[in-house]
């Protein structure tokens, strides 16, 4: 026969676990996210999740900003941030530069893939077709906006430095493919309505498709012990829908509109891995 735990009694004993789980993290914990360089705007972007959060772990969290994966990584190297929100790029390099990153959850982002655009009529129908002309892309390591793209030319069968010509133009890339001074570009799908809605969608068509990215994660430091990375995770799994819709309600990550968060399956960024040793990026 089970013994009977009255109600008030079970609400004592969980919240008594919880409480010596949330003693197992710091009383305060530093997020920071590698997309956003100032504290102002990360407050801005994350002021509501980070309230989220504070009122489930029961701990206390400051902004930290990084701007950039290098401050990151070194960030989280020194113990100076205990959480970040990064994208498949910076987990890759943060995962082989310190050891012992634990993951604990990733954001999955709808329409999160590379594309290639390149004009309708130009005789450009396939990556092969590329072969000799004059290629853009985004910025140097941007997940969708370089890497990717050169690992699908790759893929493809090209030589990224000898077969083509690739030019990293950053925002000017759409414009330089509108104005006839690249002959395609590689970047993320999401660039693809607004740039033909302006200049017509008879004038430009996708020729390429690459594979669906993983989520972006938010990684703990190795300094956090497993049993606070456990309870951090189990806390933002238990209603993921309830902090993406913190992190989406200031309107600042609209990246995030229909996205999910799940468990980190750390296989899932091999691709990003092996895009990085084609170009060099591990060193």
């Amino acid at each position: 026969m089970k013994a009977f735990v009255p109600l008030f009694a079970a609400t004592l004993i969980a919240t008594a676990g919880n409480a010596q789980a949330a003693d197992s993290c710091p009383a305060t914990l530093r997020f920071a996210d590698t997309g956003i360089e100032g504290t102002e705007e990360l407050q801005r972007a994350f002021h509501d999740f980070v309230t989220e959060v504070e009122n489930r772990l029961g701990v206390d969290v400051e902004f930290f900003p990084v701007g950039n994966r290098t401050t990151a990584i070194n960030a989280l190297r020194f113990e100076q941030v205990d959480i970040v929100l990064a994208g498949p790029s910076e987990y890759v390099l943060m995962a082989a530069r310190v050891e012992g990153v634990q993951p604990i959850s990733a954001i999955v982002r709808p329409d999160y893939y590379s594309v290639f655009i390149a004009p309708t009529g130009s005789g450009i129908e396939s990556l092969e077709d590329l072969r000799g002309k004059h290629v853009a892309m985004k910025d140097h390591g941007s997940t969708t906006g370089h890497i990717m793209p050169s690992y699908m030319l790759d893929q493809a069968g090209l030589d990224i430095d000898r077969d083509l010509q690739i030019t990293l133009l950053d925002g000017a890339r759409m414009q330089a493919l509108a104005s006839g001074e690249v002959d395609a570009v590689g970047t993320g799908v999401r660039d693809f309505a607004p740039f033909v809605e302006q200049h017509g969608e008879e004038n430009y068509r996708i020729i390429a498709r690459g594979q669906d990215m993983p989520g972006d994660p938010i990684v703990a430091g190795p300094h956090l012990s497993s049993e606070c990375v456990s309870f951090i995770q189990e806390a933002f799994m238990e209603d993921p829908d309830g902090l993406l819709q913190a992190i989406l309600a200031p309107g600042e990550r609209d990246k995030y509109i229909g996205a999910e968060m799940t468990r980190v399956d750390d296989s899932e960024y091999d691709i990003v891995r092996d895009s990085y040793a084609l170009l060099g990026l591990n060193d």
